[in-house]
């Protein structure tokens, strides 16, 4: 208030608006802020996540604790991913296992140091799994098209766990086909993997006139099995 003549006079109406108009531009302000430290915090930069050496002898080893991680910082980035290219949650959960696996299955137990981004090179293995399992079932032409390899492209990490990843898969055929021999077959080409060379003794037990049968038969089953395994190799790629 001033004081005039004994008197006082109302302040100017100025002095109660500016600063209430002020509070109430600077309390939006202070919520921007407050709402984007939240968004942001919500990123890995606010965690302190392990590092890419750590998640992979993680995996090789089974550590629960640090697997944990893995799915928590890793997963909704892929599960967000599936969800917009035709696949749901179930699709997103098996995708990241099978990419795990085909992690585990290139650097575990070898003697490769692995030097790369873990996350990256889990999603692109993932993608380039979709991307193979849509293709099969007829539905890459809704894909939607985006960069997949970036800078990884190059990298002899991606290369090597892209070749364990499709030795699994012939692997698996071969397997399968391998069901498909006949009994004599199956037996036969096993004691042959088992290092039995001895071909009187594989015709004796498996009831084979004589060894030179024995290596007739091991060259048709062989060449049945190639057959077998490309008939399907073909018809699952």
């Amino acid at each position: 208030m001033v004081k005039r003549s004994g008197c006082q006079l109302p302040m100017p109406i100025s002095h109660v608006v500016l600063p209430l108009v002020a509070f109430f531009f600077l309390r939006k302000t202070v919520w921007r802020v407050v709402a984007c430290v939240r968004y942001i915090c919500r990123k890995p930069i606010c965690m302190n996540w392990q590092s890419d050496e750590t998640y992979l002898k993680a995996l090789c080893k089974g550590n629960s604790l640090v697997l944990r991680e893995i799915y928590t910082r890793f997963a909704p980035q892929l599960r967000s991913w599936v969800l917009r290219n035709n696949g749901d949650d179930d699709d997103a959960k098996d995708l990241m296992q099978e990419a795990l696996m085909a992690i585990h299955d290139r650097y575990c137990g070898t003697d490769f140091q692995f030097t790369g981004n873990f996350g990256g090179l889990l999603m692109v293995i993932a993608k380039r799994m979709w991307y193979d399992q849509l293709s099969k079932k007829k539905r890459s032409q809704s894909i939607r098209k985006e960069e997949l390899y970036g800078q990884l492209e190059e990298e002899p990490e991606l290369e090597a766990a892209e070749a364990a990843m499709l030795e699994k898969q012939r692997m698996e055929v071969l397997a399968r086909v391998f069901e498909l021999l006949s009994e004599q077959c199956r037996q036969l080409l096993t004691l042959f993997s088992e290092g039995e060379k001895d071909p009187d003794k594989i015709a004796a037990q498996l009831g084979i006139p004589s060894a030179n049968a024995v290596y007739q038969a091991k060259h048709r089953c062989l060449a049945r099995w190639k057959k077998l395994f490309y008939q399907h190799h073909k018809t699952d790629a």
